[in-house]
């Protein structure tokens, strides 16, 4: 019943809310102010209108700002609300259709095109007219838009999930090493450095330790600097000659590569799988059907 709404609560406004979980997400009354663009003074006095009206503490002030147990729970329940508020916001669109209007959806730069092809078949068929809007970029960039509402949905590598995200298990795949045909072929059993080395790794391959650490003696390349190298980059170095890379195993299988490249095998003492998975937030209400659904394709990166 709405009757249950006071005055004094009715008086707290979406904005009030905003700046509350700033607060909570920097853990500092002067981050959350410069992120939202606000005094520090008039973001205090908001969060300490908030708590008058709820009649209790939402934060622990000291040299961390941290949530009270009390300010835990309604923190939670604020999500909630903005999570709401954001599906209010797509109805404006009136072309907007089933998946919560336009499916937001992020994924890591070295997830492989026929994967990603896959994932949008997959929202076509739940409905012809869904709207989806993709974010291609680095894990930590598109979790803070997850935690953000920017996106929705995250296809990712890492499993290291903060709080108040759910997580599905997508697939596992493991890696190649791709060579250009008319260099020396590297060896790896055991691994030996050579005149051409491996490119620079990618830290959003989520390679696992113990393959990034065999492979060791071969991380050295013509190539002095590289940051954040995508793997069609790396493709294009190779068959250029400047070195060898490891790339993920759903980027080069069924998909056509330069005639004078050639893969590799990574050895059994070599060889390890990275987890691919969807990470969403827990307020969002069709997170567990979306996963559920990604969960049954069969994915290229699958061994």
């Amino acid at each position: 019943m709405r009757e249950v709404i006071s005055n004094r609560l009715a008086s707290i406004s979406i904005r009030d809310l905003l700046l509350v979980e700033a607060v909570a997400q920097q853990r500092s009354f002067r981050l959350a102010a410069e992120t939202m663009e606000i005094s520090t003074s008039g973001l205090s006095y908001q969060v300490r209108k908030v708590e008058e009206v709820l009649g209790r503490a939402i934060f622990e002030r000291g040299s961390k700002t941290t949530p009270t147990v009390y300010g835990q729970v309604v923190l939670d329940e604020i999500a909630a609300i903005l999570e709401g508020i954001t599906r209010l916001e797509a109805l404006r669109d009136d072309s907007a259709t089933p998946f919560g209007q336009a499916l937001r959806l992020g994924v890591i730069s070295s997830l492989a095109p026929l994967d990603l092809l896959q994932i949008l078949m997959l929202c076509r068929e739940h409905s012809a007219q869904t709207r989806v809007e993709i974010v291609c970029g680095m894990h930590q960039g598109l979790l803070r838009r997850l935690l953000n509402r920017e996106i929705d949905i995250l296809v990712t590598a890492e499993q290291d999930i903060p709080d108040g995200l759910g997580y599905a298990e997508l697939f596992r795949e493991g890696f190649v090493l791709l060579t250009r045909s008319d260099q020396e072929i590297p060896q790896l059993e055991p691994v030996f450095s050579s005149g051409l080395g491996l490119l620079p790794l990618n830290e959003d391959d989520f390679v696992p330790p113990g393959v990034a650490q065999g492979l060791e003696p071969l991380l050295t390349s013509g190539l002095a600097r590289a940051f954040g190298l995508s793997v069609g980059h790396r493709i294009a170095l190779v068959c250029e000659g400047y070195g060898h890379a490891l790339l993920p195993h759903g980027w080069v299988k069924s998909m056509p590569l330069p005639p004078n490249l050639t893969l590799i095998p990574l050895p059994e003492n070599l060889s390890g799988e990275r987890v691919l998975g969807c990470i969403w937030r827990q307020s969002f209400p069709l997170g567990p059907e979306i996963a559920s659904k990604l969960c049954s394709l069969r994915f290229g990166g699958c061994a």
